[in-house]
């Protein structure tokens, strides 16, 4: 891999195929993107979206990392990155803290990326939270100041939502759903009557300051060996992290194409959150910047597949749809029509999901 890509066979030039692929997981890559002032310039991924075959995927960063390794629920994984010392036993939740705001008659979730928890709060909170619950067979567990988790004993029958599907949206509709929902839901209500009432938030509140005032719990489960894990992982955050501990799987925060393209690995599994953060933001320039930074990054792929030294790439935006492209459909003739201008990742990230699919 990484190597030449042909060799001299019978007189003439035979390709030298490899079985390297790789899965690049971008969620927020086709937006929607609000008004851009500048279109980022994106020749690599223009080219990659028009020649891909589309697929159905995940929608959701969780669901494609679970999907990728081969895994069943976040909630375990994410835990064991942020508490190396967690001894990886019993049946966990996510339980972020949360600012929910009252908007008209629905609530409005905002996540804790923007609400500086300090490590003294959450402790305060979680204590609060722990001695009222401690008859229900539920312990909160904070690890990371703004980070919690939920042990439930018994386990729960809930669906439910990742925290990523509700940031800054009403969290109607979206609210656990199962056998054990009911009265999971009159838990919740409690601890947020709690949260709203302790001196920490009132402090908050004081200050100018949101509250922590509610849990978004979601992802529960068990620990578990993944069953598919890639041969390594590049990328940052708690979940990745955990999954790659759990598969025994290397991990880097970042490194160059080249650099996979010359490395003993058959799937490599690369993971850039930098747009959906963007998104989640409503910051359509660091969209765009993030934007161009990853189609740099991706220039090296058409021709490592016509060389035969990547066998296909596997884009992932979190739009429910999976991008496949291998070196047959960059050969692909699309139009008789060599005028038509490209479709730009610009334009698709600005169409209804339904038409960039």
């Amino acid at each position: 891999m990484g190597g030449d890509a042909v060799r001299r066979g019978r007189g003439r030039f035979k390709l030298q195929t490899s079985s390297f692929t790789l899965q690049a997981v971008v969620p927020g890559l086709l937006g929607p993107v609000p008004a851009l002032e500048r279109a980022p310039r994106t020749p690599t991924l223009d080219l990659l979206l028009e020649r891909a075959r589309v697929e159905p995927a995940g929608a959701d960063l969780p669901t494609l990392l679970l999907d990728c390794f081969g895994a069943e629920a976040s909630a375990p994984y994410a835990l064991a990155a942020d508490d190396p010392g967690w001894d990886g036993q019993g049946w966990w939740l996510h339980a972020d803290p949360v600012h929910l705001r009252a908007d008209r008659d629905l609530l409005r979730l905002f996540d804790a990326r923007h609400l500086g928890i300090s490590r003294a709060e959450a402790d305060a909170l979680v204590a609060a939270l722990n001695a009222h619950f401690a008859a229900d067979g539920l312990r909160v567990h904070a690890p990371v100041a703004d980070r919690w988790y939920l042990r439930c004993e018994p386990p729960l029958a809930l669906a439910t939502t990742p925290l990523a599907a509700v940031v800054g949206r009403h969290i109607d509709g979206s609210l656990p759903t199962g056998a054990d929902a009911g009265r999971f839901a009159a838990l919740m209500s409690e601890a947020q009557m709690l949260l709203f009432q302790h001196d920490v938030s009132r402090r908050r509140e004081a200050a100018g300051r949101p509250a922590v005032n509610g849990l978004w719990c979601w992802g529960g489960g068990a620990w578990a060996r993944p069953a598919t894990p890639p041969d390594l992982a590049v990328g940052t955050g708690s979940l990745l992290q955990g999954l790659a501990l759990a598969a025994g799987v290397a991990m880097v925060a970042e490194t160059p194409l080249a650099t996979l393209l010359a490395a003993p690995a058959s799937r490599v599994l690369v993971v850039q959150d930098a747009l959906a953060d963007a998104l989640h933001d409503q910051d359509a320039d660091a969209w765009a910047a993030a934007a161009e930074r990853l189609d740099a990054w991706l220039a090296a792929v058409p021709a490592a597949l016509r060389s035969g030294a990547l066998a296909e790439l596997r884009l992932y935006a979190g739009d429910g749809f999976c991008r496949v492209v291998q070196r047959a459909g960059l050969r692909r003739v699309l139009s008789r029509r060599p005028w038509r201008r490209r479709q730009t990742l610009a334009v698709r990230a600005t169409l209804p999901p339904e038409a960039s699919a």
